[in-house]
């Protein structure tokens, strides 16, 4: 939560109590590296190019309830056609967690977001990863008098898209606390 919980983190399956401080998924299973070649070349890139895209959609989308509050419309159905299980699980369940707890972040607040490509990567058969990090220390989490319930902090993900009917969606990730936000 921390302002935008598992932003990202985007979320692969958190615990059945979701927290206050930007939790989200967590990999069950190793992740393994594949043969250089199947993660070269112009196709490579547009897929990744495609994977950006989703994430940062999926972000957008979770920034309306996660930071700015906005329930009044329910769940976002677009988050449907950018996230699959067991990801969109834990979504919808961070969803209820910030409803039910009527949280938000300050106004005009938002988190600071890198994302770079995992190639050579690969969990459950996904087709592209991408690492991230998350600062969300500009975006505490408030309550609904205004009082700060979670300062915010720094995040390391790794998320995990493959299609599904044709469609590339983020379906997997991980979500570590690190000291500082760098990509190597």
């Amino acid at each position: 939560a921390v302002g935008l919980t598992a932003l990202l983190a985007l979320t692969g399956c958190t615990s059945a109590d979701p927290q206050p401080s930007s939790q989200s998924p967590t990999v069950s299973e190793s992740n393994s590296v594949l043969p250089p070649s199947s993660f070269e070349g112009p196709e490579m890139d547009a897929l990744y190019a495609e994977a950006e895209q989703v994430f940062l959609r999926s972000n957008e989308l979770r920034f309306e309830y996660e930071l700015r509050g906005n329930y009044g419309e329910g769940f976002p159905s677009e988050l449907n056609d950018l996230v699959a299980e067991p990801y969109l699980s834990s979504l919808v369940a961070l969803y209820d967690f910030y409803k039910d707890k009527g949280w938000h972040s300050p106004d005009g607040a938002e988190p600071l977001v890198m994302i770079d490509r995992y190639p050579g990567v690969s969990k459950a058969g996904s087709e592209a990863a991408l690492r991230a990090c998350v600062d969300t220390r500009p975006t505490p989490s408030l309550d609904v008098n205004g009082e700060v319930v979670s300062e915010g902090t720094i995040y390391r993900l790794e998320l995990f898209f493959k299609h599904f009917d044709g469609v590339l969606k983020l379906f997997d990730g991980t979500t570590n606390e690190v000291p500082e936000c760098a990509l190597p």
